[in-house]
């Protein structure tokens, strides 16, 4: 019998045939990307064995189910969402839910569906799902919680309406991946330790100059679940978080934790560095194996922070080849790559990703793809919301954030990195100026042949998407040049889709025609859409969109990359900063 029953999110299941941009699919309205098409799209699901366990499955609901075999005596598995019927039972006790975004009101979302006025397939996916799950509940086992948690759960924050509309019992957030098994053995005794649980949530509040505040907010009906501020349990330690016990999507694994670079519109950087040394990534990576997952993907919130030494970020070389090497001396691991990086290291030191490229064998057809948050081109936006974010370089005393950015896209193309760039709209003092500085950076970049996608995210920060309650307005509220922004963006994930789709994935040569065929479409299709819909709202919209197709900033400032390189390499003998 299966006492507590881990899921997840459907949307989070899917492998999309390998293709890299085919990940965003799920933000899509269900509206434009019809059912066959969607299902075509996304497949293969990952596997489920012939008890419907999953085979593969999101990480973060891996470290749950460790922390309950490895600390509690709670028969617990993670289920495959389609085959729920098969474990949830009279005796269940607990269904835990994993989500990244159950609402559809992420910040790529919103931007995919008119800041929610159409259904997306992630949150279809995701109310599909409770809905199973309640009908199960509703005739055999009417007493078990139903409880969701994950990345995600800040939107019910957002929208608390939709707890009771779903039937849930409750919403965990934060890191609990020590001390899970002390709340499931709570909840199921009605029962729990509020010196260690706090009813309510932590959030992030922006003052008017757009700096932020860490706050606890009561939830009165006791429906939110985090970690008490002052409980006896702080935030786990790297010894206290238990080695998953089952496989995981795409060979993620944890390396670390935290960014440190005190962007102002992040909560990640709340969050204090620590670190997995690689022996203990190892461990998780040989579970991997066992499943028959032979890439690692390196979960951080900055890759270059990685056993960070230096207070202005010089990256620790020696402690990341080190991590690379050790994984990839384990027999049967062929690749490896990070989640999340910056732009700046690989500027101050083109080396360190060409280093990395020889370990996993990157090259021509063999590429390391990563997520970094561009966020603008504008130096003003750079030093007013995020100046550590150039370290090792200071914007406006070594370089313009533009020459960094175009130095490290350098850097990683050079070493056969594919950058998956996030951008924000509407951050606090943002003009029209500031905007055409990140189109004519895209631009540039693109006219250079560079190879990049660019994503924008409108109210990225989570603390002011709290904070509004009409999400609707987003788009109402764009400015002609924010249009046109949102349209090089996209214009320029057409170009790579038709670069890489026929190239990119590993479907058969037959399925890679039609995969990139509809890839090709879909983003044509796309960016033709943005362009009518921008045109007919506001007139003015659709001429700065004509102003925008051939609007490139020149970046000829002169400044000397190698001697400021030369300049950072006496850092390395600083001891090192490991909290």
């Amino acid at each position: 019998m299966t006492q507590v029953v881990l899921t997840y999110d459907p949307s989070l299941g899917h492998m999309f045939h390998n293709f890299p941009l085919l990940s965003f699919l799920p933000c899509a309205p269900v509206r434009y990307v019809p059912p066959p098409i969607y299902r075509y799209l996304s497949k293969p699901d990952v596997p489920a064995d012939g008890y419907g366990r999953a085979v593969l499955a999101p990480y973060g609901i891996r470290k749950i189910e460790a922390c309950l075999k490895t600390k509690s005596k709670l028969r617990a598995e993670v289920v495959h969402p389609n085959y729920l019927d098969r474990h949830i039972r009279e005796d269940t006790k607990i269904i835990a839910v994993n989500t990244m975004d159950p609402l559809g009101i992420g910040p790529l979302t919103i931007m995919f569906n008119n800041c929610g006025r159409e259904k997306s397939w992630v949150a279809y996916e995701f109310e599909s799902l409770i809905h199973t799950i309640n009908v199960l509940r509703r005739n055999r086992c009417p007493k078990a919680k139903l409880i969701v948690g994950g990345s995600g759960e800040w939107e019910f924050e957002i929208r608390p309406e939709m707890i009771d509309a779903l039937r849930i019992d409750y919403v965990v957030q934060g890191e609990m991946d020590d001390i899970i098994h002390i709340l499931f053995e709570g909840l199921i005794e009605d029962s729990i330790d509020n010196s260690i649980f706090f009813h309510g949530f932590r959030t992030t509040l922006f003052n008017q100059h757009g700096r932020a505040t860490v706050t606890y907010v009561k939830d009165p009906r006791g429906r939110f679940i985090t970690r008490h501020p002052f409980s006896k349990y702080r935030l786990p330690k790297i010894e206290d978080i238990s080695t998953i016990v089952g496989g995981t999507i795409s060979g993620q694994v944890e390396i670390m934790r935290g960014c440190g670079l005190d962007c102002d519109f992040c909560e990640v950087t709340t969050r204090p560095l620590r670190y997995y040394p690689p022996e203990k990534v190892l461990e998780e990576v040989r579970v991997n194996l066992r499943y028959g997952v032979r890439n690692a993907w390196f979960i951080t919130d900055n890759q270059w922070a990685y056993m960070l030494r230096d207070p202005d970020y010089w990256p620790n070389r020696e402690a990341i080849e080190k991590l690379y090497r050790t994984v990839m001396s384990q027999n049967g691991v062929t690749h490896a790559n990070p989640m999340h990086a910056t732009l700046a290291p690989p500027a101050a030191d083109p080396e360190l990703p060409m280093m990395i490229s020889k370990i996993v064998g990157a090259g021509p057809g063999k590429h390391v793809g990563v997520q970094i948050g561009l966020e603008t081109g504008s130096d003003k936006l750079i030093l007013q919301h995020m100046s550590r974010k150039a370290l090792p370089f200071r914007v406006g005393v070594d370089a313009t954030w533009s020459e960094i950015v175009i130095e490290g896209q350098k850097a990683l193309n050079a070493a056969y990195w594919l950058p998956a760039y996030t951008i924000i709209l509407g951050l606090g003092g943002e003009t029209d100026d500031d905007i055409w500085d990140t189109i004519g950076l895209i631009n540039y970049m693109a006219s250079l042949g560079l190879l990049f996608t660019v994503t924008p995210m409108a109210l990225v920060s989570l603390g002011s998407l709290r904070g509004n309650q009409s999400l609707t307005d987003v788009y109402a509220s764009l400015t002609p040049a924010q249009a046109a922004l949102i349209y090089v963006s996209w214009r320029n994930t057409r170009r790579m889709a038709e670069l890489l789709a026929w190239r990119l994935g590993s479907d058969n040569p037959i399925l890679k025609l039609v995969t990139g065929g509809i890839l090709t479409f879909g983003a044509n299709f796309w960016v033709n859409s943005i362009e009518r819909y921008f045109r007919k709202i506001n007139p003015e919209a659709g001429r700065a969109i004509e102003k925008a197709k051939n609007y490139t900033t020149v970046y000829s400032k002169g400044t000397d990359f190698n001697k400021l390189r030369e300049r950072f390499k006496e850092v390395k003998s600083r001891p090192a900063i490991i909290n």
